[in-house]
Formats: structure tokens, sequence, C-alpha cells
């Protein structure tokens, strides 16, 4: 579909992003560019691309306001699973993970780390501008919005060690942090339960982000978002306060012990703000996660990195003491404590053996314990296995999809490792409009769209998208409020949704009729 003179959005209802009610209108679109929105019936052009969207609401593009799609452009095949839902920006690099920067000294720590999340990558670069630019020439689905992983510039200063860093090691983060903006990425993630960053103490990470100024913006996952969860976010406040704005990534409960307390922690973040704080958070619309299935070992366990875990795994004293932490520690986030084994599912492997098998039904199975099944499966696959976990309450994630400060956030997983990932990282935006919205009314369909677009928008400062008005870059999506559904479930993870009509990014038509046309138009955005 040829759209180079122009194209015309005609029959709508345009929800321009806002958070204003929905009003009747023909959206213009001229050179990548939002150039007027007309009252129904007004003369358009006659070279125009006219696009019927009759029946259906005419949005901003969405952004994923928690994506970890890093490796999306150096795949072969591309990913559709987020544009098909009409989101047309990621923000990525989240939850400590970024594939930049690297250093010679420590990169097969670092290779060691990344492998356990993302599928192989040939990687060859340094610099986050190196891997930018590898990015830009392999091309984007989505455009990418790239924050720089504070797990990352752990192990390129000072390797996987498992201690606090001392002076140099914090210079040398400072300095790697500082570079990695300058080459254009937007803030700074964290992901303090996963090694390396477990082992940092506060002050290295104020220290970092003492470096971004309050424009940037340090995403967190937080130290722990089960038993020590309001200390969690007593310490990311202060990590931020007068430095930079804090976003709290996927706000989540998944302690049962701490269900039903999800009004204290808006309460406590809320407080906040009425400080003057800059603090948004974002949240996906499911009671469960998912993340590596190395996860599940204390702390001490993944001293090293690697190839120290997998040694750990062969000795039978560290396993018999790693097994009486799981079952009775509740310092570190413990997610087996707060979980359950029955409530957690195996969902890829490096073999794509045990997929869809909680580590319950695995032990009953092999007749060992549950524990015993987890070291079974982290030694077959070296360690590359991922987890979905059945943690949350229904009424804690309403809870906070109903608060106006929160963005709208996949946590989708890499894809290209197969298996049967969460349905997330299909449906996410699909199923606030459809579920959230239109059946269960925790939000306006209007409001809705402003945590998917305007909002993450401002909270990432990007400042030409997310917002349908003159001179906006023109990434839209329309869909139609009364048929869109998720169709994605935990059985069939990777189902397309329906209700999806036209998505734009910067006036191309890269899907039609819910369908992605095959042309990659997506580009690194670059902070403001």
């Amino acid at each position: 579909m040829t759209t180079d003179r122009g194209v015309a959005l005609l029959g709508g209802q345009v929800l321009d992003g806002t958070g204003t009610p929905a009003r009747p209108g023909t959206v213009l679109v001229e050179r990548g560019r939002i150039t007027d929105v007309l009252p129904p019936g007004a003369a358009v052009p006659s070279e125009v691309t006219r696009l019927d969207c009759t029946g259906q609401v005419v949005a901003p593009g969405f952004i994923d306001a928690h994506s970890h799609a890093d490796n999306v452009p150096f795949l072969v095949d591309d990913d559709v699973s987020k544009i098909e839902q009409g989101v047309t920006t990621e923000v990525v690099g989240n939850c400590g993970f970024s594939l930049a920067p690297l250093e010679v000294l420590h990169d097969d720590a670092a290779q060691a780390l990344l492998r356990r999340l993302f599928p192989p990558i040939p990687v060859d670069w340094r610099s986050m501008q190196e891997m930018l630019l590898r990015a830009d020439a392999a091309g984007r689905v989505t455009h990418h919005v790239p924050l720089v992983g504070h797990n990352i510039l752990r192990i390129a200063a000072m390797g996987a060690e498992g201690r606090p860093a001392d002076q140099p090691e914090v210079a040398r983060m400072v300095h790697l942090l500082e570079r990695a903006l300058e080459e254009g990425a937007f803030g700074l993630s964290s992901g303090l339960i996963y090694p390396p960053g477990l082992f940092a103490e506060p002050a290295e990470v104020e220290s970092l982000t003492r470096v971004l100024g309050p424009d940037r913006v340090y995403a967190t996952h937080m130290r722990s978002e089960t038993t020590h969860l309001f200390d969690s976010i007593s310490e990311s406040l202060a990590a931020a306060a007068g430095h930079c704005r804090l976003h709290v990534s996927h706000l989540k409960i998944a302690d049962r012990d701490l269900w039903g307390r999800m009004p204290e922690v808006l309460a406590t973040l809320d407080r906040a703000r009425d400080r003057g704080e800059s603090v948004t958070h974002d949240a996906y619309p499911y009671t469960a996660g998912s993340t590596m299935l190395t996860a599940l070992l204390p702390p001490w366990f993944q001293d090293g990195g690697g190839a120290a875990v997998l040694a750990r795994l062969d000795s039978e004293d560290a396993r018999r003491r790693a097994e009486r932490d799981i079952e009775r520690d509740r310092s570190y986030e413990n997610l087996v404590a707060a979980t359950g084994w029955d409530k957690i599912v195996v969902s890829s492997t490096r073999s794509q053996r045990h997929v869809g098998q909680s580590l319950a039904a695995l032990a009953d199975q092999r007749q060992c314990s549950p524990f015993e099944a987890l070291v079974m499966i982290l030694r077959e696959e070296e360690l590359e296995a991922t987890m979905v976990m059945h943690m949350m309450h229904e009424g804690d994630v309403r809870a906070a999809l109903a608060h106006p400060m929160t963005a709208i956030g996949s946590d989708g997983l890499p894809p290209g490792t197969g298996g049967r990932p969460h349905p997330r990282t299909f449906g996410t935006f699909p199923r606030v409009l459809g579920h959230y919205v239109r059946d269960e009314q925790v939000l306006t369909l209007e409001e809705a769209v402003r945590r998917m677009t305007s909002l993450p928008a401002d909270i990432f400062g990007l400042r030409d998208r997310g917002r349908i008005s003159r001179h906006a870059a023109a990434d839209l999506v329309t869909f139609d409020p009364d048929r869109i559904v998720d169709e994605a479930t935990y059985d069939d993870p990777t189902a397309a949704p329906t209700g999806i009509g036209f998505v734009l990014q910067d006036g191309q038509v890269v899907v039609s009729d819910g369908r992605w046309q095959g042309v990659r138009h997506g580009q690194r955005l670059v902070p403001a």
C-alpha cells in the first residue's frame, strides 16, 4: 500500500491520547507527520491514500513502557508480537539487562548472563553506540527507546563477583553510564533481584542515578516485590529523590502473604508525588509473571556467574544448603516461598524439554523433590530456562491498573527462545482494552489509551509521540473497541489478537486488517 502522497484515516472516532473523549474526525498524514484532524465530511486532498476506519477508534500508536525486545533487530524472522497489538514503540533495556556496554576483560561473564534471558546473538560490539548502530543496520519492527542496564554496567566494571563494588569500580560504572547516555541511552534500568545487581549496595545505585539528572529516568525492577516490598519502595525512592525521575517497573505484589495491600503501595508512591518527586510505574494485565528460572536460587548461589552456578549445582553441600534456604529464608527475594512450587511453570528451555510443566508436577513425575527437579533442569539446560509464575491477586492487578500514573508495559521476555512464553507478549494491550475496559470497566477507554500513549511518552521524554496532534509523528493504530480481544492464553500464548485494524509508523502502513505487512519501518528514537 503506497502512502507516499499522504494518508487520510476517515470515518473513525479519534482518541488523541490525552484522556479527552473521542470525537469523530479525519486524521491527515503527510511525510510521516500528522498535519491535521478534520471534522467529519471535510474535504481531503484527492491524491492521498484513504483508509476506511468506520466503526474503529483512531489512536496514537501504543508505547510499551517495559519490554525486553532488545534482540529483535538481530532475529532473522520479523517479531510481530507487539506490532500486531498496535504497539509502535517499545522501551527496551529493562531490568538491568541491555546488550551493551561490554568489556573485553569480562565479556564471557556478560554473555553467559545474557544467554539466560536472550536467545543466541552474534555479539561483536563493545559500546552502546556500536550496538545501536548494528541494530539500526539490521532494522527494527517497532521503534526502540533504549535504556542501559545496571547489571551489564556492573559486569563491565567488575565481572560477576558477588560483593559490594569498591570506589574505583563504581567510578568505572559511572563512566560507562555517562558514555552510554551520550551515545543514545534514555536512562538507567536496574534488576536488583538478578545477579550481579542483587549484590549492589544502595549507595552504588545512587552513585549512578546522580548521573542522570532531572530529565532522565531510573527504571527499576525493585529488590523485592514480595516480603520486603515496602522496604524496596523506600530504597527506590531514596535512590532517585533529587537526582532523576523514578519509574517502578511492573508494579505488583508477588507474595500471597501481602495480597490485598496494593492500595497501600500506591498510597506510598502518591505521598512521594505529593512531595514533588517524579514517580511513575507500569503494570501488565495478568496475575502471572515470568522470568529466568535461575531467579529461584538464593543470592549466594549466583556469586561468580554462570560457571560458578553450574559448579554449585554439582556440589551436594551447595545443593543441600540452597534447598534449606529456599524452604526457610525470607531475607532475600524468595520466589518459591512467595509463590509455591505448584505455581511455577517451565516456559522455555534450551532443548525445549519440560515446557508447560510445573516444578511440582515434574517432581511427581520424576519421583523427586521440586528442588531436585529445578536442579535437574538447570544442569541439563546449562541455566538457559525461563518460567511463568502464577503469583498475584486479581484485586491487586486491578488496583494497579486503575491508578492514573500506571502506564502499560508488557514485560514480555525476548522473542526467539521458543517454548510457551507468557501470553502478555502477544496480548497485553488488547487485553487491557477488551477485558479491563470493555468487559470489566476498570478503566475508561479514553484513560486506557492515555496510559498506552501520552503517559509513557511523557515518562520517557518522547516529545513527538503519544498524541494525535499537528506535527506529531504519525504513529497510529485503529481498533474496534467492541471486538478487540486478546486471543493469547497460557496454553496458546502466541495467538494474535483480533480487533486491530491499521497500524502506521511515521505515516507508513505496517499493519492492515490486523496483520503485519512485512516491512520493518521501526527506528531507534533519540533522547530530546
